[in-house]
């Protein structure tokens, strides 16, 4: 039922993304939105954001496909300032203000913009590490929440791997990636690196994985010419869908290559047999 997984994956990769690879990987994405809509009977949200196929329940999916790591989001400056419900928006805003507005300028300050960088990046840890007073829960807990699922607008997080999608209800997502991640800043890994340069979200229940130095997310700043001056934070799509696996109940056959887990295996309807019929 699930695909075949492979762990063997590399922990960080300091290479960003050519544009091309990432124009296939936004392909992959559309045609998987595509193809999710048609077994299930629904159709895809038009816009952008964090919704993409709305189901036959009137529910939403933020469907992930395409490279090992998802870009979950890639923002300017311009969003924390204008986002009052981005949580910790201050202290990304922090990060970015280190950078001098002209691509020219870091080039020549770059030494100095890294160590002002590593005292904003540790702010950033440990603001997300610490809980909140007002909600009770983990500032990271809140941020993903934020990060992947624009707050409440979406209801299911689905991922394709292979052929199989995999349903898994929203709140239940944030709620083991925060309980099975814990937070650290980088550390130089060769000569001329510099530490604390970016958030990593790091595996905490090594069962899983046998390593307990396994990378499944990252929060850095793009400092390439294309791309400058952008907070981007990253997902790995194989092994944070082996946590939902693994901590979200078994998984229950909703539609051809389709299943569910937990929640979403409840909540989560067949298709009606007029859509399976003109499938």
């Amino acid at each position: 039922m699930a695909d075949e997984l492979n762990l063997n994956i590399p922990l960080r990769k300091s290479r960003a993304m050519t544009s091309e690879a990432a124009r296939r990987v936004k392909l992959a994405g559309h045609e998987a939105e595509t193809e999710f809509a048609a077994l299930i009977g629904g159709q895809k949200y038009p816009g952008s954001r964090k919704k993409d196929v709305i189901d036959a329940q009137g529910n939403i999916h933020s469907v992930k496909a395409g490279d090992n790591k998802w870009q979950i989001f890639l923002y300017s400056p311009t969003r924390f300032r204008e986002s009052i419900g981005f949580w910790g928006a201050p202290f990304f805003s922090a990060c970015l203000a280190v950078f001098p507005d002209k691509y020219s300028d870091y080039l020549l300050n770059k030494a100095k913009v890294k160590l002002e960088l590593q005292q904003c990046m540790i702010a950033l840890k440990d603001f997300l590490s610490s809980t909140n007073p007002f909600f009770m829960h983990s500032n990271k807990l809140v941020f993903l929440q934020e990060a992947l699922f624009h707050s409440s607008e979406v209801d299911y997080l689905t991922i394709k791997i292979g052929d199989t999608f995999h349903i898994f209800d929203s709140l239940e997502v944030i709620k083991v990636i925060d309980a099975a991640t814990l937070l650290e800043n980088s550390k130089a890994i060769k000569a001329g690196d510099t530490d604390c340069l970016k958030v990593l979200f790091k595996v905490k229940d090594i069962g899983l994985t046998k390593d307990k130095n396994i990378t499944i997310g990252e929060i850095e700043i793009r400092t390439d010419e294309k791309n400058y001056r952008l907070v981007k934070f990253w997902m790995g799509r194989e092994i944070t869908l082996r946590f939902l696996q693994d901590k979200i109940g078994k998984p229950k056959q909703k539609a051809e290559r389709v299943v569910a887990y937990g929640k979403a295996g409840i909540r989560f309807k067949s298709i009606p047999k007029i859509a399976q019929v003109m499938l």
